[in-house]
């Protein structure tokens, strides 16, 4: 049993849930009929079918909010959702600031754990900054990933 104390909590979610206009949609959608188009123009109609299939499963899975997920920085570690890491197993940190924003990046060491990915909420980034920074060492160089930057330009 570990007796942690908890400095920091929140919910929020691990990515932004963009608001698509219906002009999004028509686009959106006349791209993957012109992908689709082309491929059966072409021949390639299993470039058609992916293209489809990626248009209707992303429709699909979109449709739902992103589901919100809880974070507890410790004195001993860190808890995202029913997952401990202890700082030892942590490698650093930084936050990334977008114009909607701000978003929390904890790396975590093995292979077995992906990075923790969450979103500040209400949280001011400057008191998890200083609170994370007492157990981690910052980025303070690091900015946002090109992919996830064209995401979010693109409303992905």
């Amino acid at each position: 049993m570990r007796l942690s104390q908890v400095l920091l909590s929140w919910t929020a979610p691990s990515h932004h849930n963009f608001s698509r206009s219906a002009r999004w949609y028509v686009v959106s959608g006349v791209l993957v009929i012109a992908v689709a188009a082309y491929g059966i123009l072409t021949g390639a109609w299993s470039v058609t079918l992916v293209s489809l299939l990626l248009g209707g499963v992303y429709f699909l899975t979109r449709r739902e909010p992103t589901p919100l997920k809880e974070i507890r920085i410790e004195t001993d570690g860190v808890q995202f959702q029913d997952s401990f890491t202890p700082w030892g197993q942590c490698k650093d940190f930084w936050l990334v600031t977008t114009p909607l924003y701000t978003e929390l990046h904890i790396v975590r060491t093995g292979a077995t754990k992906a990075d923790i990915r969450i979103q500040t909420a209400d949280i001011d980034p400057l008191v998890i900054r200083s609170t994370v920074s007492q157990f981690l060492a910052m980025r303070p160089d690091q900015h946002e990933h090109l992919f996830d930057a064209f995401i979010r330009l693109c409303k992905l």
